[in-house]
C-alpha cells in the first residue's frame, strides 16, 4: 500500500504542477493581435463540406460578414461529394440580391463587390492517401491563388473580425501558420461541459506551442502561408491521418522553415456549433486520440501522465479512500487553475459552474481511451471508414 500510495502522490503532484505551469504561463501569454500596418493582402477562407446542407448556410453569413474589405477577400466551398443539398445551398447564396457572388470560372466583377466572392469547388475522387478533409482543402487550395489561406469548417460561424485577426498575426513574415481557439456555443450542460473541455485541450496546447513546443493545431480555425503549404509539399506529400489538421500543423512547425503560432487571443476565436449526444462527443474525442498518436515520444509522456492521474485516483478511492479523494482534489483544483486563466481574457468565466460536469466526463475519458484505441482503432467518419 505504501508504493502505490507513494506512486500515486507522484504522479498527481507532476500532473498537478504541469497544469499549474501551463496556468501560470497562459496568465502572461499575450491577449491582443497585434496592430494591423500596411495595405492589407488577398485572403481566401476555405471550407470542406460533405453533406453540410443544414449547417453551411450559417457558415457562409458569418465569413460574408467578415469585417475586412470585400474585394480582397474569397470564399471557396470545396463540396466533398455530398449527397444532399449542399450544392443547392451555395446557388441559393448565389441568387440572392443583397450578396455580389461568383461562381468559380466565372470572369471577374468589374466593379468592387460588395460582399466576398463566393466560390464553388467540386471534390475529386480520393487517390491513395489524399482522401478525406484533406483531399477537400487541398482542392480548394489548388482552385485559388492567394497567397494567405485560411480554414474553417461548415458547422462554425467566425465572428466578424477573425479574420483581420488571423491577417494580423501573419504580418509577421516569419510566421506560417497562425491557429486560434474554437469556443464551443452552450445552452445546456452537455454543451457547456463541450465548452469546458475544448477550452482545457486548447489552452494545454497554446501555452506548448507559444513555448516552442508545437504539439496541435485546430483545424476549424488555423491560417497559413501558400509558401509554408508548398515548402512541406501540402496534403499530397503528407501522410494520411483522421486528425489531418495537426499532420500539416506539425509538419509545417518542425520542416517549413516558418514559426507557428497558437496564441490564447479572444480575437483569433472562432465558434463552432456542438454535438447533441454524449456518444458523439466521446466518438470525436476517440477520433482527436487516434490522430495524436502520431505525436513525439514527450507527447506521449503527457498522455501517460495524464492517463495515470485520473486512473490511480479511482482506484485509491476503493483502496484509500481519503487518498483518492485527497488526489482528485488536487487534480481538479489544478484544472480549474488552467481553465480559469484560458476563460478569463474572453469574459467566459461563468461557463466555470459545470466544471463539476466537466471533471466527471474528463474522468471517464482519460481512463478509457487507451483501451478503447487498443481494441477498436478504426474511426468511423462522415460515413467513412478510416
Amino acid at each position: 500500500m505504501g508504493v502505490f500510495l507513494a506512486v500515486l502522490a507522484f504522479v498527481v503532484g507532476l500532473y498537478g504542477m504541469l497544469m499549474v505551469a501551463m496556468a501560470w504561463l497562459a496568465a502572461r501569454m499575450p491577449s491582443t493581435p497585434p496592430p494591423l500596418n500596411g495595405p492589407l493582402p488577398r485572403v481566401a477562407v476555405l471550407v470542406a463540406a460533405r453533406d453540410e446542407e443544414d449547417r453551411l448556410p450559417r457558415c457562409i453569413d458569418a465569413l460574408l460578414a467578415q469585417d475586412y474589405p470585400a474585394d480582397l477577400l474569397d470564399l471557396y466551398i470545396a463540396d466533398d461529394h455530398s449527397t444532399d443539398g449542399t450544392a443547392s445551398v451555395i446557388r441559393q447564396v448565389q441568387q440572392r440580391a443583397e450578396h455580389v457572388v461568383v461562381v468559380l470560372g466565372d470572369e471577374d466583377l468589374d466593379e468592387t463587390p460588395e460582399h466576398p466572392r463566393l466560390h464553388y469547388v467540386r471534390v475529386p475522387d480520393a487517390a491513395g492517401h489524399l482522401r478525406g478533409k484533406a483531399n477537400a482543402i487541398h482542392a480548394a487550395i489548388e482552385a485559388c491563388d492567394h497567397d494567405l489561406l485560411l480554414v474553417t469548417d461548415a458547422d462554425c460561424a467566425p465572428p466578424p473580425g477573425w479574420v483581420r485577426a488571423h491577417v494580423a498575426y501573419l504580418q509577421d513574415e516569419a510566421v506560417g501558420m497562425v491557429c486560434g481557439h474554437t469556443v464551443v456555443e452552450h445552452d445546456t450542460p452537455l454543451e457547456a461541459l463541450q465548452a469546458l473541455d475544448w477550452s482545457y485541450l486548447l489552452a494545454s496546447a497554446s501555452v506548448l506551442v507559444e513555448a516552442g513546443r508545437p504539439v496541435t493545431a485546430m483545424g476549424n480555425n488555423m491560417a497559413f502561408r501558400r509558401a509554408a503549404y508548398e515548402a512541406v509539399g501540402g496534403y499530397p506529400a503528407l501522410p494520411f491521418s483522421v486528425t489531418e489538421d495537426y499532420v500539416l500543423f506539425k509538419t509545417v512547425a518542425d520542416r517549413s522553415g516558418f514559426r507557428v503560432r497558437f496564441p490564447l487571443d479572444p480575437a483569433l476565436h472562432n465558434a463552432t456549433l456542438p454535438l447533441t449526444r454524449l456518444g458523439d462527443v466521446y466518438q470525436q474525442r476517440r477520433r482527436w486520440a487516434r490522430g495524436g498518436m502520431r505525436a513525439p515520444l514527450w507527447v506521449h509522456g503527457i498522455y501517460a501522465i495524464g492517463h495515470l492521474a485520473h486512473l490511480l485516483p479511482l482506484v485509491a478511492l476503493v483502496l484509500a479512500p481519503w487518498a483518492g479523494l485527497a488526489a482528485i482534489g488536487v487534480k481538479a483544483g489544478a484544472d480549474f487553475a488552467l481553465l480559469y486563466t484560458s476563460l478569463r481574457p474572453s469574459g467566459r468565466l461563468g461557463l466555470l459552474r459545470a466544471f463539476p460536469l466537466f471533471e466527471a466526463y474528463l474522468f471517464v475519458y482519460m481512463v478509457t481511451l487507451p483501451a478503447v484505441l487498443a481494441f477498436f482503432p478504426r474511426i468511423n467518419w462522415k460515413d467513412r471508414k478510416l
